[in-house]
């Protein structure tokens, strides 16, 4: 109000399975309790597509690949700073398992797209961090 801005409050939706429409309304509540009106609500679903625009650009320009390690096995790779063998992958590879994300299809399960990172950070979260993962949970 001091700086006359504009209030955008944005949900992030991405994950369906850890989510709950119950959550979203009671923080709409809670917030309009407390006298704070948003200017618009917004939900990161809203921008799907454009995410995927981005994501197909970077898989492009070689900052990202496809991946299908477990998740422990990804994990102990990320601590100890080993380097998936899927980094390796062509960028047509990439980007049809990143189609096939896209769509649903059953080739995709399992998979997700990793950034192309410094594996020696010493920042562990920041080695080859997960970007996008399809998930079959409906969406509320």
């Amino acid at each position: 109000k001091m700086y006359n801005g504009k209030m955008i409050l944005r949900f992030d939706d991405t994950n369906p399975s850890k989510e709950n429409d119950n959550f979203v309304e009671n923080i709409k509540s809670d917030i309009k309790t407390m006298g704070i009106y948003p200017e618009r609500v917004t939900y990161t679903s809203d921008y799907f597509d454009i995410i995927q625009e981005h994501m197909k650009t970077m898989i492009k320009k070689g900052f990202c690949y496809a991946d299908n390690t477990e998740h422990e096995e990804m994990k102990r790779q990320r601590d100890e700073g080993i380097e998936s063998t899927h980094r390796l992958n062509t960028e047509e590879f990439n980007l049809e398992k990143f189609e096939q994300m896209i769509v649903g299809d059953d080739k995709a399960k399992g998979w997700c797209i990793r950034a192309k990172m410094n594996m020696q950070n010493l920042v562990k979260c920041l080695r080859d961090p997960v970007l996008y993962r399809s998930n079959e949970s409906k969406h509320h």
